[in-house]
């Protein structure tokens, strides 16, 4: 009968508190007559406008509130719930306002309800230091989240587990969330707002944990820059960590002034990790430079901290050491004692926090992280079995140009070996084609027997001077140079060289420089524009052409060859 008492009162209890709540949010708020015609949007700017202003603030608030509560949308009425926590002193109100936007929108398929709220009392309760609540409550966001397809929100989730992560002294993992996260946000080309800020800040923090304090230094330097440009706070939180960088490259005077001119900004944040670090490393400074003193003072604030809010982290723990040993040195047993003991207090709930969390992170977080890769995995294997059709047949058709791209190259390769082995043994043959046999020629030409001669033997001695290799010649400068008629040369090389002017030239000089670059190991270290130029071709791009057309080969291949043949 006892236990039946206490369950009927137990109930009593709970329905009597859940009461008080209905009371206080189901309270009547009359809406102003200047508010009453507003439409949602209206209002919601009116408060934003007003943000600041705590008061017009829960005005608003509460008059869309009071709206979506005549009108039945109870994802409006959730959202106002979600904001009008920001503005709530009392811990059990605000829980109470997030629990109710949380019911109301739970079973919606909102894209931010009810990931918002839940995320919401995630950030209380880690402000508060209880991982454990913290971690569940960012779980039940992320699940939100990815049901209802909230990418943006997902890693800004993410972004707040890898926090968890850091304060467990799990660096490498959250350094590797909070690259994914940044990789994101830059992708999607969000570099404005203060998610992004706390992901840079977070970065070169982590870097630092993780001992690569370039890096952090890298992210440190963006972060200055983006600072001052939306001139907020971050900028302290950056200058507090540049300090502790410096503490690492043991440049102690910068760094103590760095870590000193953040604290003021750093003590008035709510969340006191950042003033426990801060008084952590000038503890540090000032042991590094024999100020024992000094460095007792800083880690005794620490212990003030942990005294009044049990934050902890695992970095912090030499702190304690310190003292228990300062204090022995000192022979201040009574002091010794109490450290001692506080020490392991911090080691109790530390070792707690480790198994709790660590359990939670490690079963509902990266396994199920896991789980999903497996699944997108099988899925793309067993569950698209036509797209993994596809990608077979587009693996077998890759193959086969691929072999194609090889048996071509190989046969081109052979054309080339054939070409080159021909024109290595091709002899020299050109004193027979300078030789011009005037009586061999029975063409009429309409010219002079004695101009003709005359132009035979000065073109005879233009090749035996080699004077084809001067750049840009032509009919009319060799009529000039032989004081002879353009039209004659012509002519004459038509009929004898049964060639143009122009390939007759370049034919000359194909000949000079395959005898040159077969015979002249100097001449084939030149570039090929330097062999271009030096027999008389104006680009290394026409003489390349030209070579390949008359040989089938490219000069560079012939050259590389020749260096194979001549070892």
């Amino acid at each position: 009968m006892n236990k039946i008492a206490q369950i009927i009162r137990l109930v009593f209890i709970l329905f009597s508190t859940y009461s008080s709540f209905s009371q206080q949010v189901e309270r009547r708020f009359e809406i102003s007559d200047s508010l009453k015609h507003r439409s949602y949007a209206e209002i919601y700017k009116k408060y934003r406008d007003n943000s600041r202003d705590t008061i017009k603030s829960q005005i608003y608030l509460k008059t869309y509130l009071e709206k979506a509560r005549e009108d039945g949308d109870s994802i409006k009425m959730a959202r106002a719930y979600g904001l009008l926590y920001y503005f709530v002193e009392d811990d059990k109100v605000k829980i109470q306002y997030l629990d109710e936007s949380i019911k109301l929108s739970e079973n919606k398929n909102h894209l931010f309800y009810p990931a918002f709220p839940y995320s919401s009392k995630g950030g209380f309760y880690l402000n508060k230091w209880d991982y454990e609540r913290a971690l569940d409550n960012y779980l039940m966001a992320l699940k939100f989240t990815k049901k209802n397809k909230n990418t943006d929100f997902q890693y800004l989730t993410q972004h707040n587990i890898a926090i968890i992560k850091s304060k467990l002294g799990k660096h490498q993992e959250a350094l590797d969330i909070f690259k994914e996260c940044l990789d994101y946000e830059e992708k999607m080309k969000i570099r404005d707002t203060l998610d992004y800020m706390e992901i840079i800040v977070d970065l070169a923090e982590t870097y630092t944990k993780n001992s690569m304090i370039d890096s952090s230094d890298y992210y440190l330097k963006r972060g200055f820059s983006l600072s001052k440009q939306y001139n907020n706070g971050f900028y302290y939180r950056f200058l507090f960590n540049q300090g502790v960088n410096f503490y690492y490259k043991k440049e102690y005077v910068k760094a103590e002034f760095n870590i000193k001119e953040s604290l003021p900004y750093l003590s008035k944040l709510e969340d006191k990790r950042h003033t426990v670090n801060a008084y952590f490393y000038l503890g540090r400074i000032n042991e590094s430079m024999a100020n024992k003193s000094e460095a007792n003072y800083f880690y005794k604030k620490i212990d003030s901290i942990f005294q009044n809010t049990r934050y902890i982290t695992p970095e912090v723990r030499e702190s304690y050491s310190f003292l228990i040993n300062y204090y022995k040195v000192n022979q201040d047993y009574k002091n010794q004692l109490l450290y001692v003991e506080r020490l392991l207090k911090f080691d109790s709930i530390l070792h707690q926090n480790n198994i709790l969390v660590n359990e939670k992170l490690i079963k509902k977080y990266d396994t199920a992280e896991l789980l999903a890769e497996q699944e997108k995995l099988i899925a793309s294997i067993h569950g698209k079995n036509s797209y993994f059709k596809r990608f077979i047949w587009f693996l077998i058709v890759t193959v086969i140009v691929i072999s194609a791209l090889f048996y071509y190259q190989y046969q081109r390769r052979k054309r080339y070996s054939k070409r080159f082995k021909a024109l290595i043994e091709e002899k020299d043959d050109s004193t027979n084609n300078n030789n011009i046999s005037i009586k061999s020629k029975k063409r009429i030409l309409k010219i002079s027997d004695d101009i003709k001669e005359d132009i035979l033997c000065k073109i005879q001695k233009f090749e035996e001077n080699l004077e084809f290799l001067k750049p840009n010649i032509t009919t009319t400068s060799l009529a000039i140079q032989f004081k002879t008629n353009s039209k004659y040369i012509s002519r004459i090389i038509n009929t004898y060289k049964e060639k143009n002017f122009t390939n007759y030239i370049n034919d000359l000089r194909l000949e000079y420089v395959i005898q040159e670059l077969k015979t002249n190991k100097k001449f084939r270290n030149y570039t090929i524009k330097a062999i271009a130029n030096e027999i008389g071709f104006n680009t290394t791009e026409a003489f390349s052409k030209y070579f390949h057309k008359k040989t089938g080969l490219y000069p560079s291949y012939f050259i590389k060859k020749m260096e194979e043949y001549t070892g």
